[in-house]
């Protein structure tokens, strides 16, 4: 990272902070408002580099489709289970406070998107259901987007 991102970071994580809104949930992990702008600012990157970047969504939902905070336990565990699935040039964060976590999957190839996607996928499916009982109460979702449909991304797709 060059210090001058260190720096805007810094100074990001301290604006966050004066706002009332946590700079970093655990070590490594982004709040809502730092994780927003790093979002932009990769998918503006990736589009001028034409490396491509997708984001992972992880979020729990009732019995009726809506989406439930994680609480503190499952967050705790979703956000550990991710750290050890994801590549050192991911990042995670909150991408709605308490509610649905994030990971922005950084140079990614053009050739092998689909199937480096399906791998991760595998991948976490493994890694999260050992971390995680079954309830008829919620269920937790995973989704991947590209910066289009981000955009037009809610809960109910």
């Amino acid at each position: 990272m060059k210090p001058a991102n260190i720096w805007w970071e810094k100074l990001t994580c301290f604006l966050a902070l004066r706002r009332n809104n946590q700079a970093q949930t655990l070590p490594g992990i982004y709040s809502e408002m730092v994780y927003r702008e790093l979002i932009h600012r990769e998918f503006k990157r990736s589009e001028r580099s034409g490396q491509l970047c997708r984001i992972l969504l992880f979020y729990r939902t009732n019995q009726q489709g809506l989406v439930m905070p994680l609480g503190d336990e499952l967050a705790d565990k979703a956000i550990s289970s991710l750290s050890r699935c994801c590549r050192d040039t991911d990042y995670i964060g909150w991408y709605r406070q308490g509610h649905i976590v994030g990971v922005l999957l950084t140079t990614l190839q053009r050739a092998s998107i689909v199937d480096g996607c399906k791998t991760l996928q595998a991948r976490l499916v493994d890694c999260l259901s050992g971390a995680f009982a079954v309830t008829e109460d919620h269920s937790l979702q995973m989704h991947v987007l590209d910066t289009g449909q981000l955009t037009t991304f809610t809960v109910s797709d």
